[in-house]
C-alpha cells in the first residue's frame, strides 16, 4: 500500500489548515503499520487529528483483555467513514498483537490535554513549521527538558 496524502482527512474529507486553500483541520499522519508496532517507514494517510486519536483508541480497545464498546466513538460517522476508521484500527490493532513481545517496540502513551496545554502545543507548531503532529512537538519539547537537566551527568 502506497501513502494517501491528501488536502484532506481521508476520513471526514475535512480540510487541513495547511491545504490551499486552508480548512479548519490540523493534518496527522497515520502509519498504517503504527510506528510503535514497526511501522516507521511504512505508508501513511492523512487525517485529522479527531480521527487519528479514535482510530488509536478503538485500537487500543481490541487489543485490551476486556474489550470495551466502542461504537460511541463512531456513532456520528456514516457506514463508509466507518468502514475506514475500522479498517485503519484493526490494522493498528494486528500490528501491536504481532510485535507484542518485540524489545525494538516503541511504548504507547495516551496524554489527555486541557484546552491550554493543547492551545501552547498549536502555538509551538507555528515555531516549528516541519513538526506536523502534536506527537513531533512533545518529543521535542521532553528531548530539550531532559538535556537541560542531565546533559552534564554520565558523561
Amino acid at each position: 500500500m502506497n501513502s494517501i496524502r491528501l488536502d484532506h482527512c481521508w476520513i471526514c474529507e475535512r480540510r487541513f489548515t495547511d491545504a490551499s486553500p486552508p480548512g479548519p483541520e490540523n493534518r496527522e499522519e497515520h502509519h498504517i503499520v503504527p510506528r510503535q508496532a514497526g511501522g516507521v517507514n511504512g505508508p501513511t494517510v492523512s487525517l485529522c487529528e479527531r480521527h487519528h486519536g479514535i482510530l488509536h483508541k478503538i485500537a487500543m480497545t481490541l487489543n485490551s483483555k476486556n474489550p470495551k464498546p466502542y461504537t460511541h466513538l463512531i456513532a456520528d460517522l456514516n457506514a463508509d467513514q466507518q468502514k475506514k476508521i475500522l479498517y485503519l484500527a484493526t490494522t493498528a490493532a494486528n500490528a501491536f498483537k504481532l510485535t507484542k513481545d518485540d524489545p525494538n517496540k516503541k511504548r504507547v502513551v495516551v496524554l489527555t490535554l486541557n484546552p491550554k496545554l493543547d492551545a501552547m502545543i498549536k502555538a509551538l507548531q507555528t515555531c516549528y513549521p516541519q513538526l506536523r503532529s502534536r506527537e513531533q512537538i512533545l518529543h521535542l519539547a521532553l528531548e530539550n527538558l531532559y538535556n537541560r537537566h542531565f546533559q552534564n551527568r554520565g558523561s
